[in-house]
């Protein structure tokens, strides 16, 4: 599907075997989700800055060929004790064309959603897929996205009519900017994937694999430990 590096989980190999679909893909060791849960209090910003800078680059390649995933949560994104972060689960994806340059239809997980889709008033683009990115930025900050534990109902008002959320200001003011680009109301001028990878915030975040990674294994060495 995509070249080693590029953020995307690999699928290796796929083959029909006993009336059944095989898949092979990239060896990953969890989910963000059970992570960020449990650390996101502790951990540097530069391990924040890191995550997001890899899953951006997923994104980035997505929409280079005019894919939108539709549901960017940490709960879709995958971490092994390398420091590699992989998106992965596009059983919300489509294809963009020159015949359907939007799309309309209500997919994803509500509290990660875009404004715009949640209206469905007009074709929507890989923009959505930023607003999302952005949601998931604040799951890096805070441990949840923002109205997490309302009725869904209440989080469509939410995110329909009040003002976007705001990161805690404990955060660097690089990283508040940024969140800040992500999520944007009017998607004309929410920052893009690519505008994105040259914001201020990401960079150096190349150099903090190796901290991510022996986080990733502290955290998977105390989950282990207290199973046993």
């Amino acid at each position: 599907m995509c070249g080693k590096n590029s953020g995307i989980l690999r699928v290796i190999e796929a083959f029909d075997f006993k009336k059944r679909l095989w898949i092979f893909v990239d060896l990953m060791d969890e989910a963000l989700t059970p992570y960020v849960q449990a650390l996101h209090k502790s951990y540097d910003e530069k391990i924040v800055k890191y995550v997001l800078k890899k899953t951006l680059e997923g994104l980035n390649y997505l929409h280079l060929k005019h894919i939108i995933h539709r549901d960017i949560k940490s709960d879709n994104l995958l971490m092994n004790t390398k420091g590699e972060v992989k998106l992965a689960d596009f059983g919300y994806a489509v294809q963009l064309t020159e015949e359907r340059a939007g799309r309309k239809s209500k997919v994803g997980t509500v509290c990660w959603m875009a404004p715009e889709l949640i209206r469905g008033e007009r074709q929507y683009s890989t923009k959505v897929d930023i607003w999302s990115f952005g949601i998931f930025a604040m799951e890096m900050a805070d441990g949840d996205p923002p109205y997490i534990t309302e009725a869904q109902g209440r989080v469509i008002f939410n995110i329909v009519k009040k003002e976007p959320p705001a990161i805690s200001p404990r955060w660097s003011a690089d990283f508040q900017d940024f969140v800040n680009k992500c999520l944007t109301k009017d998607p004309s001028k929410r920052w893009s994937a690519a505008d994105l990878l040259q914001h201020e915030f990401l960079k150096g975040a190349d150099q903090h694999q190796q901290m991510f990674a022996d986080s990733v294994k502290g955290f998977l060495a105390l989950k282990s430990s207290l199973v046993c």
